[in-house]
């Protein structure tokens, strides 16, 4: 009865039925994934398509026909080489796959030229949160993985995380959103002073908000021609124009003004809505906005797709108040005792070796300034300088380096290069896999010639 039985389902899970459910599967689970990856983007397509339990389901679906084909044609003979090579080379490949998924790293390097790096930026995601009594010293207390595109928080089902006294409770994620920073006046003591000021000439017209930490001494906006700072005290000239602002204990600021030749020009009190001559180039200031105490509040507008514009944020409650964290980016939280740094990003895998980027070329198409090529030149340890192109990467102690992109400042000027770091352990059985289907082909073609002829001469 218990033969019988195995002989059945042998039967079914060997069957071209079984195939064909397999194999209709696979092209519903792939076509849901080419439509999220056109809509979305390549990452959102991995974790809910395919890297998902329905795509390792079927993949198991398939490894078990293609097992269960081979031992439903045991003992096996000679002509039986090929298709048995061929089902083997596809396991084999998956598992390589499976292999690369599990313990591969895929990520990226970024350096400007004459930069050091040796940390990788992979896809993997953390939240930390350091804890200092000084404002300074920072300490790890609490970091985890974490992967809210597969369970994101809710009101209802909140990511708790417990600091001692004090919770985070994160109740909203968003995997593309828009932020939008404002400056509003706070109550708050340990808050620090903001300012919105213009600077204007016939030719220019500036207008931008400043805020200093409580716990930082000074702030300034680099503007060219010009150099405002917001202090806490009155520092020394430094050689450029300048405006210094200092809070004081009212509604007005001091203010200093130095020249190129780090001679005093003029200084005074100024208030909301006053205009100063600073004497270079028909330059005025005008102070619009005087906050004594300050904070920043930040927010993200969720976005139905990807957006080079648009990043993964969070939202979360902390002592009655609510923040929102970007991704790669830190948020300071000052107590009356103590100070907490939020910080959700992606990860950095440290190699045990450098690279040095040496020199950058770009390469463009005739009579335009688009990239038609770009190359990198680095200093490995022990092997001296290296080119990196787009069709040449460098392979180094199991990782692969491939030049992969560039970024440009504000002049469009090339000034980062971004490569490519590949580490692949399953990478030679997926070799191994592909060879044995390969052969098995083969040598199924070829006994099938050999029938043939057989066929033919009787």
């Amino acid at each position: 009865m218990l033969k019988q039985k195995f002989k059945s389902a042998l039967r079914f899970l060997s069957s071209l039925r079984l195939a064909v459910i397999v194999i209709t599967l696979l092209g519903i689970v792939s076509g849901v994934g080419t439509i999220y990856e056109a809509r979305y983007d390549a990452e959102v397509a991995q974790k809910l398509v395919y890297h998902s339990a329905y795509m390792y389901f079927v993949l198991g679906l398939l490894c078990v026909n293609l097992i269960a084909v081979m031992v439903s044609r045991w003992p096996w003979k000679q002509h039986h080489a090929g298709f048995v090579l061929a089902h083997i080379g596809i396991i084999t490949l998956l598992f390589g796959s499976w292999i690369t998924q599990k313990f591969g790293i895929d990520g990226s390097m970024a350096f400007e030229v004459g930069e050091e790096r040796r940390q990788v930026v992979v896809k993997e995601r953390d939240l930390v949160i350091w804890s200092s009594l000084d404002g300074d010293t920072m300490r790890s207390i609490y970091e985890t993985e974490t992967d809210f595109l597969r369970k994101p928080p809710t009101e209802a089902k909140p990511f708790v995380v417990s600091l001692g006294k004090d919770e985070a409770r994160f109740t909203e994620y968003h995997h593309f959103a828009f932020r939008e920073s404002t400056i509003e006046e706070s109550q708050a003591s340990g808050d620090g002073p903001a300012i919105r000021f213009q600077l204007e000439n016939a030719n220019v017209n500036v207008t931008q908000w400043m805020r200093r930490d409580s716990r930082r001494s000074e702030v300034d906006v680099d503007l060219g021609p010009a150099r405002v700072v917001l202090s806490n005290s009155a520092p020394q000239a430094t050689g450029r124009n300048e405006v210094i602002l200092i809070p004081g204990n009212g509604k007005s600021l001091r203010y200093i003004i130095y020249n190129k030749d780090r001679s005093l020009r003029k200084r005074g009190e100024v208030k909301q809505g006053e205009t100063i001559e600073t004497g270079w180039m028909g330059l005025n200031f005008r102070l619009l906005r005087y906050l004594p105490r300050s904070r920043e509040v930040v927010k993200y507008t969720p976005s139905p797709s990807a957006s080079p514009a648009a990043t993964s944020a969070l939202k979360f409650k902390f002592r009655g108040q609510e923040y929102w964290l970007g991704l790669n980016a830190t948020l300071r939280v000052y107590l009356d005792d103590r100070a907490y740094l939020f910080a959700y990003g992606n990860r950095q895998l440290e190699l045990a070796f450098p690279l040095k980027l040496k020199k950058f070329t770009i390469g463009t198409y005739q009579g335009t300034e688009r990239a038609a090529s770009y190359a990198s030149d680095v200093e490995v340890p022990g092997h001296g300088d290296v080119h990196i192109s787009m069709n040449e990467p460098l392979y180094f102690q199991g990782f692969t380096f491939y030049q992969s992109s560039f970024e440009r400042n504000e002049a469009g000027e090339p000034v980062i290069s971004v490569l490519s770091v590949n580490h692949d352990p399953g990478r030679w059985i997926k070799y191994l896999g592909s060879m044995l289907m390969v052969l098995g082909s083969v040598i199924l073609f070829y006994f099938k010639r050999v029938q043939w002829l057989k066929k033919r001469s009787a």
